[in-house]
């Protein structure tokens, strides 16, 4: 009776521990507050920490997809990342993105350029990847074409904090390609469209989202 008392304890803390260790390293996968950026140039993907703005859920932008939270413009982001803009330009080169690097201030109406980017966002505990369009609300329905743009040194004068803007954009190091670039006054009174969080998905300020770009060809 002790033995088998014995074997069934055992057995109990295994499993417990079992669990645990999984947990570990189902979160080590992932980037974090502490730690907001991996690169992983084998798989050519960069995974990056960001939080929820939950005010940007509730209400439409114009174009603030992702931003660095240290941004002058990190309080119109949908999600706040950890991470700081021109880290994330140079991971993409890291794992051999190739940017466009043919937007300016003057290019209105043109479309950004450079290697395709897939998106997709997850969290600890989800269990699977979500794409853009069901994380991101899009009024005009075109959806998302995320181009590294690059614009290190505009990104860097700028100190916007851009890393994905949701419209072709001369300043955010990726942006979407299915809008075109605009200017402020456009913007306000005929905008390319509007975007906002979905709240059955994303509700919950501060709620991490990890988003893992790659290049569209090796998804």
């Amino acid at each position: 009776m002790q033995r088998l008392f014995v074997v069934v304890s055992m057995s109990i803390a295994l499993f417990f521990l079992s669990i645990s260790v999984a947990l570990s390293q189902q979160t080590e996968k992932y980037p974090t507050k502490e730690n907001p950026l991996i690169i992983n140039e084998k798989q050519k993907t960069v995974m990056i920490y960001t939080e929820v703005n939950e005010m940007n859920v509730h209400q439409y932008n114009v174009h603030w997809g992702v931003v660095f939270k240290g941004g002058r413009f990190q309080d119109r982001a949908i999600l706040r990342a950890y991470v700081n803009h021109l880290d994330f330009h140079d991971a993409l080169i890291k794992i051999g993105a190739k940017p466009g690097n043919n937007l300016n201030k003057d290019t209105i109406g043109h479309y950004v350029a450079g290697d395709i980017i897939d998106i997709k966002a997850t969290w600890p505990g989800l269990g699977k990847e979500l794409s853009l369009n069901e994380i991101f609300e899009d009024t005009s329905g075109k959806g998302f074409e995320i181009r590294f743009g690059g614009n290190r040194k505009a990104s860097e004068e700028q100190n916007t904090g851009c890393i994905t803007c949701l419209e072709s954009c001369w300043i955010s190091i990726s942006s979407n390609a299915k809008y075109p670039q605009t200017h402020a006054f456009q913007r306000f009174v005929n905008p390319n469209s509007k975007f906002r969080g979905k709240s059955n998905v994303l509700l919950g300020e501060g709620k991490p989202v990890i988003l893992i770009y790659r290049l569209a060809s090796l998804k």
